[in-house]
């Protein structure tokens, strides 16, 4: 049998970085063996399955597998999937315009909302509210997993879980020049049933941005991921609790940066709707494009 497939390109508009991700569009009769065998084949951060809802007020289903594992949310081929959606003119998105959907993923029903011009694609899509717990008893085995010292630490903010385990560093040198110990990594978060760790400094690379950021995930098969939106979701409200971001109004963007120091430069956008000092809701988002189209012959 032969399927359809693309491999996209997230969170950026350049071929060959940001974030790569396979989209299967058309997923239906696909066995969970058979796309654990897709994704391992694509052999990518993650890959996307298509399907149709199965569970009233959803209008589709994603399913996203790394090469070794299904996850329940992945950001980044969530963007790319939604691009080659509207690139392919499924779902209605036939002509430019605004879309909305409600997306069905094992993380609940998530809003999406699709803004499809004749040469781009802008993708935002929600997030579940972050509760975010201070995990500073976790600060020496931080240093012995990145191989960093006590004076690297950003001691202004406090090490913080909310399902990824999040450490923020005082400069973006520390953050280029990091050799973390992979194999120490995947036994400490798998200790503790975290899915990832998420580094950043509020130094950039880019003067527009607000944050930069390196994401880790060896228990699920990516010792690095080039730029991960659903770590910078709950960063962006994790800066905004802190007072490291000021609203405009109701509410407040945030450019995210990931991928440069393993030359997949990517951005991501993290637009979170508040009131007073709360966060009310996340969104991230971004733009992507298709390097790769071709079909798959599978068993």
């Amino acid at each position: 049998m032969k399927i359809s497939v693309k491999q996209v390109d997230a969170f950026t508009e350049i071929p060959l970085t940001g974030n790569p991700a396979g989209v299967v569009l058309k997923a239906d009769g696909l066995s969970d063996r058979q796309m654990q065998m897709i994704a391992r084949e694509m052999s990518v951060p993650e890959t996307a399955f298509i399907l149709p809802p199965s569970i009233p007020g959803a209008d589709l289903r994603i399913r996203w597998f790394t090469p070794t594992v299904e996850v329940p949310l992945c950001g980044h081929a969530t963007v790319a999937s939604f691009h080659a959606l509207a690139e392919d003119n499924m779902y209605g998105m036939e002509l430019p315009g605004s879309y909305t959907f409600r997306l069905e993923t094992k993380s609940g029903i998530l809003p999406v909302e699709v803004t499809k011009n004749p040469d781009e694609t802008d993708v935002l899509f929600g997030l579940t509210l972050p509760e975010f717990t201070r995990a500073g008893q976790y600060k020496l085995d931080i240093m012995r997993i990145l191989n960093i010292t006590l004076e690297e630490f950003e001691n202004r903010m406090p090490i913080v879980v909310a399902n990824y385990l999040y450490v923020p560093i005082r400069r973006l040198h520390t953050i280029f020049s990091m050799k973390p110990n992979f194999f120490a990594m995947s036994q400490f978060l798998s200790n503790r049933n975290l899915s990832g760790l998420c580094v950043f400094t509020t130094e950039t690379v880019d003067k527009g941005s607000h944050v930069h950021s390196r994401f880790f995930a060896p228990t699920v098969g990516i010792n690095e991921d080039p730029v991960t939106g659903s770590a910078n979701g709950p960063l962006g409200a994790y800066l905004f609790e802190r007072g490291e971001v000021t609203p405009v109004g109701n509410y407040a963007t945030i450019i995210g940066e990931q991928g440069d120091v393993i030359g997949r430069k990517g951005r991501v956008t993290i637009r979170l709707t508040v009131q007073g000092t709360q966060v009310s809701a996340v969104q991230i988002g971004g733009r992507a494009v298709t390097v790769v189209e071709g079909e798959l012959l599978i068993d």
